[in-house]
């Protein structure tokens, strides 16, 4: 997309739909199940969160979130199962950088909706929201090396490795390095899957 060619408006409360999940806005009700997440160590631990986090930290986390979204620079969302608007993740956008094109993805889903191909599909909702919506030419994300489930899940909706930023973030005490992975417009064009 070039500089001159005009942008569509962004939706003030995008609601996604991929084929078993939709995304809505994260809301303050989400924040407990939250929680619960990131303090689970298969969970929050595996994804790079900071632990314990307590609900009040969620709860201001929560609230600089909504400046991001009111100001464009992000979009978080809770991911539900269709029919259902129970929390079983979280996934976002953020560093919305529509000048250059790109933004940053992160997801996780809670312990029960790991590995069954939930996360698969919020990242393609996402993913379409990111290049449909705002027209994004390269989405990127970050992932500790060790963290092999994600970086299967990251691939198969087609990231790509870019390169590893060693000793980039600490885990128990250690400094471990990530995988720095992106995606661009025409490689998701190719791989496209349907979503609602």
């Amino acid at each position: 997309m070039s500089d001159d060619e005009p942008r569509a408006p962004v939706p003030e409360r995008p609601l996604l739909h991929g084929v078993r999940v939709w995304l809505r806005p994260l809301e303050a009700r989400d924040m407990p199940a939250y929680v619960a997440g990131i303090n689970d160590t298969q969970v929050g631990g595996r994804a790079g969160y900071r632990m314990p986090m307590s609900l009040e930290q969620a709860t201001a986390w929560h609230g600089r979130t909504l400046e991001q979204s009111m100001s464009g620079e992000g979009f978080f969302f809770a991911v539900c199962e269709l029919g259902d608007d129970r929390f079983i993740g979280t996934t976002w956008l953020k560093e919305v950088n529509r000048l250059d094109g790109n933004a940053e993805l992160a997801i996780y889903m809670d312990r029960d909706h790991i590995g069954s191909g939930w996360g698969t599909d919020a990242q393609h909702a996402l993913l379409a929201f990111g290049f449909g919506t705002l027209g994004l030419e390269r989405i990127w994300l970050t992932v500790h090396d060790d963290n092999a489930r994600a970086i299967r899940s990251y691939e198969k909706v087609g990231f790509q490795r870019e390169g590893v930023m060693r000793r980039s973030v600490r885990v128990d005490g250690e400094l471990t390095d990530s995988v720095l992975m992106s995606i661009l417009r025409d490689e998701w064009r190719s791989s496209e899957k349907p979503s609602g």
